[in-house]
């Protein structure tokens, strides 16, 4: 089993196109599922349509907003999939490199990362403030996490991995960064690469706070990310 996790708010205007995406796919046996914020522009309605009529598509709704970081984290607790694959469901994310992602799973790697930057992969048309603003968190995650190292694309929100990688969080981290988390939990499991051509939003509303907002939540993600790898560290020592 695969399971597929989106986080969404106000989403209707893609959600058709990307569930038909989804099921043009050749893959094992596979559910979604969707933790949805407080949207209201008939996200909603449609999701509850869709799960009526195809039981592998699960919903989760929440009245209030919360960072991605945490719906993502949710979506996952309601899983039960093998493999993980997170995305977004704006459509930057194509879903048709979710069979290599899962692929790469399956032929050893415990995390799969979908990277701007691999080989096939590219940023796609972006402002210069807005690339510089991603390639500097880029090189901060470098340089304050060696695990993002291993990864030519640290910040990227298009990943699978296996579920026994995954550990839970403190429910009170926010952000919007899973992979930083994910690199830590990986340790020095086996890392595969998938390169993506990042597209365009279309439709819908982004959920990624902008400019220097983001630049706020990054840093302090990313020393959340930095806290969490010392008390695995520390759990690990302990172990008899």
């Amino acid at each position: 089993m695969v399971s597929v996790v989106w986080a969404t708010v106000n989403e209707r205007a893609n959600l058709p196109e990307l569930v038909g995406r989804l099921r043009a796919l050749s893959l094992p046996p596979w559910e979604v599922v969707v933790v949805d914020d407080g949207s209201t522009d008939g996200t909603r309605e449609y999701l509850t349509e869709l799960a009526g009529s195809d039981p592998r598509f699960h919903t989760i709704f929440h009245d209030g907003k919360q960072t991605t970081l945490r719906a993502q984290c949710q979506g996952i607790g309601a899983s039960s999939g093998r493999f993980l694959v997170i995305m977004d469901a704006d459509l930057q994310h194509p879903p048709e490199s979710i069979p290599a992602l899962v692929a790469a799973l399956d032929g050893g790697a415990a995390l799969a990362v979908g990277s701007r930057y691999a080989a096939g992969g590219s940023p796609g048309p972006r402002p210069m403030v807005r690339a510089f603003i991603s390639r500097t968190a880029e090189m901060v995650a470098w340089l304050r996490l060696p695990e993002a190292r291993r990864v030519s694309d640290p910040v990227s929100g298009f990943f699978a991995f296996r579920r026994e990688v995954f550990q839970p969080l403190d429910p009170t981290y926010r952000g919007y960064k899973l992979l930083l988390f994910l690199l830590v939990m990986n340790g020095a499991r086996p890392v595969g690469e998938v390169g993506f051509a990042f597209a365009p939003r279309t439709g819908g509303e982004s959920k990624l706070t902008q400019g220097l907002g983001f630049v706020r939540v990054f840093l302090r993600e990313l020393a959340l990310a930095r806290r969490f790898r010392r008390s695995l560290r520390r759990a690990a020592t302990a172990r008899p």
